[in-house]
């Protein structure tokens, strides 16, 4: 407590006297921060409830935090709602140590430790009638993911008195961990590793993900402090025969018999007994011959719940190799423009993008530039301060950017920001600082920038309609998705959208021959209705509507591709709309050479031609 206190006196900069109730987010500042924990939202509900029913009987509230300290989930008493409120124990409340002080929560976050924060240990004032019992929950890579805790505004004087609200945090806050563990793990092995053979099924210690060839991708908190390596290191990234001097396979013949296997750690000499969780939908073992393919599942789907980078990719190879290269650059401050038609995932990548990064448990704030207007942009993007301007509302508004402030701003259809607004962005991102309309300090911001859009941008530059310093500010990586009628995996696409029914054969020869004008999304919209209207859980050639079935009238089959080298550059000539500068980046050559190649094997677009 007197580290926290002295942090907030001397880093914070905060006064205990200091008047003024803690801050509670709007519903829609709140759902930036929401969107990325919705997953683990869903996961911790059932245990939230169930702590909120132990413990709301002595007047505790529970509430669960992101690692900013924000409440992004909570259960009270609907009888104290206003005394709650005012004491900031209430949805989209902040309580941040550099907000509030010293506090459950707040200080939580900043030592990553369980503890009780008991009534006069609050710094401020406003807050020592509180007592605040906290755990801090991690994710699979061991990064603060939030914060669970339960507060009273009358507990005993008694510190004493928290010891078993402490307990019942500590065991909640685990039983969140590993659920969300399991849940983001369960795509790869799981090993259980327990201290004591005979209860090896139900007493976990330790859980480890592991992939196929026994390299440790994931571990909960309490694998992480078994000291499993020693001294020397950390976990992650080690394999299972340099902790146990044990292979994947061999661990996963031993698991035939069914019985918990010992394992003695290298580093320790400490026996542990482990149990093993098959993949998903995954045998227990596949030989070569048997391994299936990747199941590919559509990029703006959500049947599923959020998706990776590699199943977006599914089975295509541009996707993949795109894929390949975001990995490259991720986390190294590089920004990344997802170019590619209308409809084809843009958004569902930058998402995937998001939550493979080290920001996927900070907020995650999106805005379409093509969607709001002009006069209102630039109060969105970048905010304002209370009576910054006639009908602006009281206290402010915090922008986009200070919203997306740690995680990621996404900004769609970015070839339709305003002229104006570009240029504040692109002092937003050189001096990684923002000043919103009626403040008179700038405020600092970190955040990754994603963009994306279905225009050619080096077009909008020549003509003058889009910052051509701000274009190579944003344009790091650039990756064009393809259209869904270019998608080699096309079929995968159809089927796993279709799932749970069938598409019997004239129908799926019908969804592969359509030019899909829409792409993914309108797969989605003819598969979603198509399945509504199947019988017998089989899709047929009368479930499908008209734009599917009939030849296409607008726009006549593509001309047949030369054979070899020649056809694959027109065909990602096509692709990108026969811009040089985006076909050459995807197949890692310079436009030089890609012109070059044009001119020896007498390729023409079709602009040359009208």
């Amino acid at each position: 407590m007197r580290r926290s206190w002295a942090r907030c006196l001397n880093n914070h900069q905060l006064d205990p006297a200091r008047p003024g109730r803690p801050v509670v987010l709007t519903r829609t500042e709140l759902g930036g921060f929401r969107e990325p924990m919705e997953e683990f939202i869903g996961i911790a509900t059932a245990e939230l409830r169930r702590l909120h029913g132990q413990v709301a009987g002595s007047d505790y509230v529970v509430m669960l935090t992101d690692a900013n300290g924000i409440a992004v989930d909570y259960l009270g008493h609907a009888s104290f709602e206003q005394q709650l409120k005012q004491a900031g124990l209430y949805l989209g409340s902040v309580w941040s140590e550099a907000q509030e002080g010293t506090n459950g929560v707040g200080t939580c976050i900043a030592t990553g430790e369980p503890m009780t924060v008991h009534r006069g240990e609050h710094f401020r004032s406003l807050h020592t009638g509180l007592t605040c019992t906290v755990a801090p929950i991690f994710d699979p890579a061991g990064q603060m993911l939030g914060v669970l805790d339960v507060s009273n505004m009358s507990a005993p004087a008694d510190r004493r008195s928290q010891m078993l609200a402490l307990e019942l945090v500590k065991r909640s806050a685990r039983l969140m961990e590993d659920g969300y563990f399991l849940a983001r793990s369960r795509r790869h092995w799981v090993i259980g590793l327990s201290a004591s053979r005979e209860l090896a099924d139900v007493v976990i210690d330790g859980l480890l993900a592991v992939d196929a060839g026994g390299t440790i991708l994931g571990a909960n908190q309490t694998a992480l402090r078994t000291g499993l390596t020693g001294d020397a290191g950390p976990l992650l990234g080690r394999s299972l025969y340099e902790l146990f001097g044990l292979t994947m396979d061999a661990l996963i013949g031993r698991q035939r018999t069914g019985t918990p296997q010992p394992l003695r750690c290298l580093a320790t000499g400490t026996t542990w007994f482990a149990t093993l969780r098959q993949p998903t939908g995954r045998p227990l073992r596949a030989t070569p011959a048997e391994r299936p393919r990747p199941h590919a599942v559509a990029p703006s789907g959500a049947t599923t719940g959020p998706l990776g980078l590699d199943e977006l990719a599914g089975g295509d190879p541009a996707m993949a190799s795109h894929v390949q290269r975001i990995r490259r650059v991720l986390d190294k401050g590089i920004g990344i423009m997802i170019l590619g038609e209308t409809g084809t995932g843009k958004e569902a990548v930058a998402h995937a993008i998001h939550r493979g990064s080290a920001r996927a448990s900070r907020p995650f704030v999106g805005i379409n530039c093509a969607a709001i207007p002009e006069s209102l942009i630039e109060s969105e993007l970048f905010g304002y301060a209370d009576g910054a301007f006639t009908g602006a509302r009281r206290g402010g508004v915090r922008g986009k950017v200070q919203l997306a402030d740690g995680g990621t701003l996404f900004l769609d259809e970015i070839g339709d920001m305003p002229l104006g607004a570009q240029t504040r962005l692109l002092r937003v991102l050189a001096e990684r600082e923002i000043l919103p309309l009626g403040h008179d300090r700038p405020i600092a911001v970190d955040l990754s920038v994603i963009c994306a859009t279905h225009q050619d941008l080096e077009r909008l530059v020549a003509a003058g309609r889009f910052r051509e310093d701000l274009y190579y500010r944003l344009n790091g990586l650039a990756v064009t998705l393809p259209p869904l009628r270019d998608r080699s995996d096309k079929a995968d696409l159809i089927r796993t959208l279709a799932v749970p029914a069938r598409i019997d054969g004239p129908a799926l020869s019908a969804l592969l021959a359509c030019r899909w004008p829409g792409n993914i999304r309108q797969l989605q919209n003819v598969m979603r209705v198509a399945a509504a209207l199947s019988e017998g859980g089989v899709i047929r050639l009368d479930d499908l509507p008209a734009e599917v079935t009939r030849p296409a009238l607008s726009a006549a089959p593509p001309e047949p591709l030369p054979s070899g080298e020649a056809g694959v550059l027109l065909s990602v000539l096509r692709r990108h709309q026969w811009c040089v500068t985006r076909a050459a980046e995807e197949l890692h050559i310079s436009r030089s050479t890609l012109h070059r190649k044009i001119n020896r094997f007498g390729l023409v677009s079709p602009a040359r031609l009208e």
